[in-house]
C-alpha cells in the first residue's frame, strides 16, 4: 500500500471524507488495478458502510449522502433517511439540512414543509451557517429584513466553520476537496454580503457598520465576490464603517464598472456628487 496510506487510514476513525477517499484510491493501487472513478466511489461507499457499523454519526451522514445522491451505490431514499436520522441523533447539523431538503421535496417521504423548516431552525440554532443562510433567504423573500439580517449575521459570524460546510458543498456531486471549497466560498460570500447589505443599506444598523465592512472585504478578497464592491464603494463614499476615503471608493467603483455590475452607475453618481460637495466645502473654507 502507498506509504502515506497508513496516515490516511487513521482518518477512518473520524470518517474524514478526504482521508477515506484517498484510502479508497490507495486500496485500488495496492491491488494493482487501474483507478476507475466509478469503482473508487463504490469503494468509498463500502468504507462508509463499514465505518457506520461503529455508530459514528459522521459515518452515518456520509453513508446517507451516498444513498441520497447515488454516490457509489444506487439511490435509496429509505436508507438515506435512516442514516440521516442516525447522524442527527449524534448531533449532525448537516444531516438536518439534507433531511430537511428531503421533506421539502418529498424525496422518499410525504412533503412536509413544517417539518422541513423545523429541522432548518434546529440546525441554525446550533450555528450551522448553511441553515442560517437558507432561513435568511426565506425571511428576505417574505420581506422580513430584520429576521433575514439575524440569520445572515449568524451565518457570517460562523463563516470560519468550513468543516461541515465543505461536506454540504461536495455531497451532491462527489467533487474533490478543492471544488468543494469553491462551492463553500460562494455560499459564505453570499452570507457575508447579504448580512452587510442589510446592515448598511437597508436597516442602517450603525453600530455594526464596521463589522459589515469587514464582512464585505472577506466576501470580495477571500471569496472573490465582485458584488461586494458596490456596498464597499458606498461605505468609503459616505464614511460608514470606515473613514471617508474617495480614493478607496473610486477603486471599488472602478471594479464595479469593469464587471458591469448592477448599481455601478449609481455608485459612480453618488461618488461624484459627494466628492463635488466635499471639494466645494473645502474651497469655501479656504477662502
Amino acid at each position: 500500500m502507498d506509504n502515506n496510506a497508513v496516515t490516511y487510514e487513521q482518518a477512518v476513525d473520524l470518517c474524514n471524507r478526504a482521508g477515506m477517499r484517498y484510502l479508497a484510491y490507495a486500496k485500488k493501487r495496492e491491488r494493482g488495478a487501474d483507478v476507475d472513478e466509478t469503482e473508487v466511489k463504490h469503494d468509498l461507499f463500502l468504507l462508509y458502510l463499514e465505518a457506520a457499523k461503529s455508530g459514528l454519526p459522521r459515518a452515518h451522514y456520509n453513508l446517507a449522502v451516498c444513498y441520497h445522491f447515488g454516490i457509489g451505490v444506487g439511490v435509496d431514499h429509505e436508507q438515506a433517511i435512516r442514516n440521516y436520522e442516525k447522524a442527527i441523533e449524534g448531533g449532525s447539523t448537516e444531516a438536518m439540512i439534507y433531511l430537511s431538503k428531503m421533506y421539502a421535496l418529498g424525496e422518499g417521504v410525504e412533503i412536509d414543509r413544517a417539518k422541513s423548516d423545523e429541522m432548518l431552525r434546529q440546525a441554525a440554532e446550533k450555528g450551522n451557517p448553511i441553515a442560517c443562510f437558507i432561513l435568511g433567504g426565506h425571511a428576505a423573500n417574505d420581506k422580513n429584513s430584520a429576521l433575514a439580517l439575524s440569520y445572515f449575521k449568524k451565518a457570517a459570524e460562523n463563516h470560519a466553520k468550513y468543516s461541515y460546510c465543505t461536506s454540504v458543498a461536495d455531497a451532491q456531486s462527489g467533487k474533490d476537496y478543492e471544488s468543494a471549497r469553491d462551492g463553500v466560498g460562494k455560499s459564505l460570500a453570499k452570507c457575508l454580503f447579504f448580512a452587510a447589505y442589510l446592515t448598511i443599506l437597508v436597516l442602517r444598523v450603525k453600530e455594526d457598520f464596521e463589522k459589515a465592512v469587514e464582512w464585505l472585504k472577506i466576501a470580495f478578497y477571500e471569496c472573490e465576490m465582485p458584488e461586494a464592491v458596490i456596498v464597499l464603494a458606498h461605505a468609503y463614499t459616505y464614511g460608514e464603517g470606515v473613514p471617508q476615503d474617495f480614493e478607496e471608493a473610486e477603486k471599488y467603483v472602478k471594479v464595479a464598472e469593469d464587471h458591469q455590475l448592477h448599481g455601478a452607475s449609481d455608485a459612480r453618481d453618488d461618488l461624484e456628487e459627494v466628492r463635488a460637495r466635499a471639494d466645494a466645502l473645502k474651497k469655501k473654507q479656504e477662502k
